[in-house]
């Protein structure tokens, strides 16, 4: 009986598991590589092109949302990249019921430089890393991008002198960059109550940790010096509302940083708007656009 019960546990562990990564025509996978020792989310994975030639593929980095409390790496807006010749790289990282900000940004930062560090190895061109997320994975996408050339130790759990990392781009997917501006319950989001998803990454409600709401906003760190930003939000998004995502474009702008916002009429946060042939489009031109 002992037998037939583990057995059974481990059947359901390795179905389980194996829907953490996708099965992407062309791509050879290599699952849950490790990058901590602390949290068994510190692991990312890896789809790399079955043939790339002489050359070494182009990276997007992808960050998965969840209200920096759940999802998982399966969840990619971008997988269709794989079919254009893309490497793609999925970041699973520690949530905020766990480790509190600056946790998760440390872990994606400590992700990133393991896959630089072994580029070669892995074929990918360093010339061509992308950053992309959608909605918790969209903020941490922009806020690794917007504060890389700003040296917060705080950040990286490697000291900053070693492999300094480099991104052609982001792609931000309906997330948050500005924690100063997102308050109040109108949309029916309550982010001022202490249980919400953001004063859980914060410690406490924005409102009361200003500082913390600062330091984790993607707009205190934008300069002339960041990569171009691609921006997708819904005009119906009853969670992170758009304002927040134009406020970010107009701070991008000013800076003189190269940015695009593309405003999808109807969609809600998240759904199939953001990777239908329009959205797909979209981003395939903004990448085309950051190589030429």
């Amino acid at each position: 009986m002992r037998r037939i019960i583990f057995l059974f546990f481990l059947g359901v562990f390795i179905r389980v598991s194996a829907q953490d990564t996708l099965s992407l025509p062309g791509m050879k996978v290599m699952a849950e590589i490790r990058y901590g020792s602390v949290d068994v989310k510190q692991s990312f994975d890896l789809y790399l092109p079955a043939k790339v030639g002489k050359g070494r593929a182009p990276l997007m980095i992808w960050i998965h949302g969840g209200g920096w409390g759940m999802g998982r790496k399966n969840e990619m807006e971008v997988a269709y990249l794989a079919a254009r010749g893309w490497a793609i790289a999925s970041i699973g990282y520690r949530f905020s019921r766990d480790s509190v900000f600056p946790a998760q940004v440390r872990d994606c930062n400590a992700a990133i430089r393991m896959i630089w560090r072994n580029a070669a190895k892995w074929r990918l061109d360093t010339s061509r890393f992308v950053l992309a997320g959608a909605s918790a994975g969209g903020h941490l996408a922009s806020l690794i991008a917007m504060s890389n050339n700003n040296q917060i130790q705080d950040f990286d759990a490697w000291p900053l002198s070693d492999h300094p990392v480099s991104f052609r781009g982001v792609i931000n997917f309906y997330g948050p960059a500005d924690f100063y501006a997102f308050h109040g319950d109108e949309t029916g989001y309550k982010v001022d109550s202490p249980t919400s998803s953001v004063s859980l990454l914060l410690g406490g409600p924005a409102l009361g940790r200003p500082k913390w709401a600062k330091y984790a906003s993607p707009v205190s760190y934008v300069d002339a010096g960041d990569p171009p930003v691609l921006i997708l939000h819904g005009d119906r998004d009853p969670i992170v509302p758009l304002f927040l995502d134009q406020l970010f474009y107009g701070v991008l702008r000013e800076a003189g940083v190269r940015s695009e916002l593309v405003v999808l009429a109807g969609a809600g946060h998240g759904g199939p708007a953001f990777s239908d042939s329009s959205s797909q489009q979209k981003v395939i031109s903004f990448l085309e656009s950051i190589y030429t």
